[in-house]
């Protein structure tokens, strides 16, 4: 998971940072054993001991052991910065008379490779939607299988940034379940009249 935030942000970063709290606690995956989260900074003028305290703030928060290896709080200066945004795509304007960025809120899920999977927008984050993504970037190497039969029956829709019921794929399954049903009965109802028909116990000469 990727979060682009400044961290002196006075009200949004820190609804975002928030809600992706209440995300990660209801999250049954777990930070630093599932995924790594890389919150970076978009402000060159913050430095490595202003994200160590936010990342001390944060990971005391979370309150998951395994995140303290998992949880990275990052700066860097404008020339880095600026590949970073412009490969995922993130736009910020800085504001010079409130020194101040306007910018949009959301995560960013990256397969290993570093590619971009699912934009999640806003400050508040379904964990089952969160899920899903992360298995889904990860190609099955995370969840159980009870995730993957999920994640076969959801689509994530790019319009809203949140995965949705696939009604093709829930269909295919339910007629797949009823003539499976409706084969059982049959054999069922066959292996009944069979056991029905009497035997007379007669066994016929070669002259009838």
């Amino acid at each position: 998971i990727v979060v682009l935030v400044y961290f002196r942000c006075p009200m949004l970063c820190g609804l975002e940072m928030n809600g992706l709290v209440r995300c990660l606690r209801g999250l049954p995956l777990s930070v630093g054993r599932d995924f790594d989260i890389v919150t970076f900074s978009i402000d060159p003028r913050e430095g490595s001991s202003l994200a160590a305290q936010k990342r001390k703030t944060y990971l005391a928060e979370l309150g998951q052991d395994g995140a303290t290896t998992g949880w990275h709080f990052l700066t860097g200066n404008q020339p880095e910065i600026q590949r970073l945004t412009d490969a995922i795509g993130f736009k910020s304007e800085f504001d010079p008379r409130t020194r101040q960025y306007a910018h949009a809120a959301g995560l960013v899920i990256c397969t290993p490779e570093g590619r971009v999977a699912r934009y999640f927008y806003g400050v508040e984050f379904a964990p089952r939607d969160v899920k899903l993504a992360l298995i889904e970037a990860s190609q099955g190497q995370i969840g159980s299988l009870g995730d993957h039969v999920q994640l076969y029956c959801y689509m994530y829709d790019p319009t809203t940034g949140k995965y949705g019921i696939a009604i093709l794929t829930v269909v295919r399954i339910a007629g797949i379940i009823t003539v499976a049903i409706i084969v059982f009965a049959v054999a069922r109802m066959l292996s009944r009249e069979h056991r029905k028909i009497p035997s007379t116990g007669k066994v016929l000469s070669p002259n009838g």
